[in-house]
């Protein structure tokens, strides 16, 4: 299933507050990052199978919205990566904080059983970037670090049209990690995951035998889940 421009009117509040779409390609076409062959990249997932899904049956950060779900499914999603098991861990919210307990953190029910992927790029990545100065230039650098999902799922449409349009330019796109200041987070378009998966390799190793598991485990401000 493709998604065509004309398939997702925008809602009118949302379009609002998004950056003009030719803009937003403008931008990202003058800011491609190579990520090199070979390079790891880190995956959390609850299960092999989402490891690198074909079809999701929810979708996060960056979309799409729940509201361009068809009988088939999604018509898009991103597979979504850390450059190590911390921020790939809170990216995926196998580690929270509980804003009744401040100063504090958990490990998530059950998150010891979840997978840490490895995965390797036999080619380079090309991704958007939306850090830094692009982000700030296209004035949605505080809407990046929201917890305001529907708008972030509205510009993860964006970006899909963007891919999709500009076929070969950008396998995903990568922006500052919420969750881990400081941090990258990256996203991969599920438009390219065939392509990507033929030159990928993985491995995985559960969250409770990781390294950043028992450090988290014996962290002082640690709590248990609510």
């Amino acid at each position: 299933m493709t998604l065509q421009l004309q398939d997702t009117p925008v809602p009118p509040e949302m379009a609002a507050r998004l950056p003009a779409l030719a803009s937003l390609r403008a931008e990202l076409l003058s800011n491609i990052i190579t990520h090199p062959a070979g390079q790891v990249l880190v995956r959390a997932a609850w299960n092999a199978a989402s490891i690198w899904p074909a079809k999701v049956e929810r979708t996060y950060r960056f979309g799409p919205p729940t509201a361009l779900a068809g009988p088939a499914g999604f018509p898009f999603h991103w597979a979504y990566l850390a450059d190590d098991a911390y921020t790939a861990a809170w990216e995926a919210q196998l580690c929270r904080n509980d804003v009744t307990r401040p100063g504090t953190f958990y490990i998530d029910h059950n998150a010891q059983q979840a997978l840490i992927a490895t995965l390797s790029f036999s080619a380079p990545l090309q991704l958007f970037g939306l850090t830094g100065l692009a982000a700030s230039r296209l004035g949605i650098y505080d809407q990046l670090h929201s917890p305001d999902h529907a708008w972030c799922q509205w510009l993860g449409c964006q970006l899909d049209q963007v891919i999709a349009q500009e076929a070969g330019a950008s396998h995903g796109f990568v922006y500052p990690s919420r969750r881990q200041p400081g941090k990258l987070a990256y996203a991969t378009s599920s438009r390219l995951m065939a392509t990507l998966g033929a030159r990928m390799a993985c491995s995985h190793v559960q969250f409770g035998n990781t390294e950043a598991y028992a450090r988290l485990l014996a962290d002082r401000l640690r709590v248990a889940p609510p």
